[in-house]
């Protein structure tokens, strides 16, 4: 068995079926072998990034890990991005580089780089394969690495080292990599049981983490009479038909679920590691529960730190609960009813066009099938879809959480329909996000993904305006010129529509999601639309209507500028202000 043969063999062994990069030169012996292999398969795709968001994406939504490759030099380089993703949001993915010949190393060669310090930071392990003889034992500490630490590991290959035979007996290699469960000691669980028993306004905070606890997690807050308030990954597996659940936290949270925060006695924090702690209460009491012992205590204070996974923990925990008769935010329940009626209600009347972003996101979430995939790209598509965007019991939820890097999502839909062939994957993109990685649409139509692409146009990168204005800037260099989306993907072999009327958007989606091919949406949403955190400060009131204020003058300075200009006289000079 050749090194590269070794390699692959062991990433299937593993649990890999999709190896996504861009082939080159120093990365061929792996491209002919996965070539002659039926178990495993190569996606092309236009750009490195978007091998490493795939992969990325198949890790955190399946927990499995998975594989990007990349050759020496700008191939490998490309991946930085996707897998930066990875590590924030611990994904386990295992990528794989080209380098130059062994000999050829260090002597600043074509396309040489330093892999190996490159992907230091990005990954839990680097290293480079100098002799095919250290090949098994590199491979299991990388193994054991991205298995144990949820962290991306990196192995370069040299091209004369790639296609090298292992020496005989070292073939088979063991990888004695088991997860391990964690649970807190009995007396900590004690004092943190005592705790919840002798609170009366407790709120438990769920994140990611909690994801595998979900029903025990469920059972605890009906016991206690303790509301759910999640994170915006934890959208992924609990949302807001659950009556336990009172919304999201943060910028792109509600009011209901931010009030029960604030006015909480103790918050349980269960998978989270939640970074806007200014939201957290000033006098309430904490329990965090994680199993990662260096996020206990991470962002604030806290008060009884349980080491452990959520579901030995809580199953562990509940026992030791007394049950409570009165829920304590009843109000808050019924005035999250009312506000999502409201929102309804609000909803039919805004038939204007183009459409409000919201009820672009109410109406894709009431129309989605049963066991849809979202993906959704960072911006204001996300924020909208924070809000909107129901995601019910049998469907997943899954962005570039904390990254936050635009262009994530087409990418992912790729991994997520591969990983998941019978479901149904979309990708929620606004026109900045979609533009950054458009081309590897062609790579859905080549590989027959019928994924759904659907872009908010509202022709500027909405997101970083409204911050700008946040700031007292008007916005600027945040237009765009976008191509015709449906045009663009009807040349690459797929479907496009594009809804030119409100009363066309139920229809288009409908057919969108019935179709076998994948498809894009592009739906012009108002560009006007403010998204509004649940608490606006002062200063940001103060900041907004100053930057309105110069959006208003600056057309007039402009056309002033241009008058003075055509009338041939000379603008004054700026003043020093050092004289001043």
């Amino acid at each position: 068995m050749r090194v590269a043969e070794l390699i692959l063999e062991t990433l299937h062994q593993h649990g890999v079926r999709h190896i996504f990069g861009v082939p080159g030169e120093t990365v061929s012996d792996f491209t002919y072998a996965l070539n002659n292999r039926t178990d495993m398969q190569h996606i092309l795709v236009r750009h490195g990034e978007a091998a490493a968001f795939a992969a990325s994406a198949q890790a955190k939504l399946s927990g499995k890990l998975s594989c990007c490759m990349g050759a020496a030099g700008s191939g490998a380089v490309q991946l930085l991005n996707g897998l930066y993703d990875a590590k924030l949001d611990r994904a386990p993915v295992f990528v794989v580089t080209g380098q130059v010949a062994t000999d050829l190393i260090g002597t600043g060669y074509d396309q040489e780089i330093n892999t190996e310090g490159l992907f230091s930071d990005v990954t839990g392990y680097s290293k480079t394969v100098m002799d095919e003889a250290q090949l098994p034992s590199i491979l299991r500490e990388a193994i054991t690495t991205v298995l144990s630490e949820r962290n991306p590991v990196h192995v370069s290959v040299p091209t004369d080292i790639a296609g090298r035979q292992i020496p005989s007996g070292l073939e088979k290699t063991t990888f004695p990599v088991k997860s391990s469960i964690i649970c807190p000691p009995e007396a900590e669980l004690s004092f943190a049981a005592r705790a919840i028993n002798h609170s009366e306004k407790p709120v438990i905070l769920a994140g990611i983490g909690a994801a595998e606890a979900k029903d025990l997690l469920l059972e605890v807050s009906r016991l206690i009479k303790a509301p759910i308030v999640r994170t915006l990954r934890a959208k992924d597996w609990i949302d807001d038909d659950h009556l336990e659940c009172i919304g999201g936290v943060g910028l792109f949270g509600g009011e209901t679920a931010s009030k029960a925060v604030s006015d909480c006695d103790l918050l349980i924090l269960v998978g989270t590691d939640f970074p806007h702690v200014e939201i957290f209460p000033s006098l309430a009491k904490t329990i965090q529960i994680d199993r990662d012992i260096l996020q206990l205590g991470k962002r604030a204070e806290v008060d009884f730190p349980l080491h452990g996974d959520a579901q030995i923990t809580l199953s562990t925990l509940l026992p030791m609960l007394q049950k409570r008769s009165v829920r304590a935010f009843d109000q808050l329940t019924l005035d999250r009813n009312k506000q999502e009626q409201l929102q309804r209600q609000e909803d039919k009347i805004l038939d204007s066009f183009p459409l409000k972003p919201r009820t672009v996101l109410t109406t894709v979430s009431s129309q989605s099938p049963d066991d849809a995939i979202f993906l959704c790209d960072t911006g204001t598509v996300l924020a909208w879809s924070a809000r909107f965007l129901q995601v019910r019991d049998r469907q997943r939820f899954s962005f570039s959480a904390s990254l936050g890097s635009m262009g994530f999502a087409l990418s992912a839909a790729l991994g997520a329909q591969l990983s998941f062939p019978g479901q149904s994957v979309i990708a929620l993109c606004g026109d900045g996000s979609f533009g950054m990685s458009m081309a590897d649409f062609v790579t859905a139509v080549r590989n027959k993904l019928p994924i759904k692409v659907i872009i908010l146009e509202n022709n500027k990168l909405g997101s970083t305006a409204l911050k700008q204005e946040v700031k007292g800037f008007p916005q600027h260099e945040v237009e765009l010129l976008n191509p015709d989306f449906v045009a663009f993907a009807k040349a690459c072999g797929g479907e496009g529509f594009r809804v030119n009327d409100h009363k066309e958007l139920r229809l288009v989606l409908n057919e969108a999601f019935s179709s076998p091919r994948p498809t894009v949406v592009s739906v012009p949403v108002d560009p006007s639309t403010q998204f509004l955190p649940p608490e606006v400060s002062a200063e940001q009131v103060y900041n907004f209507g100053l930057a309105k204020i110069r959006e208003a003058i600056a057309p007039v300075s402009r056309i002033f500028l241009e008058n003075e200009k055509e009338n041939g006289q000379d603008l004054p000079e700026k003043p020093d202000r050092t004289e001043r």
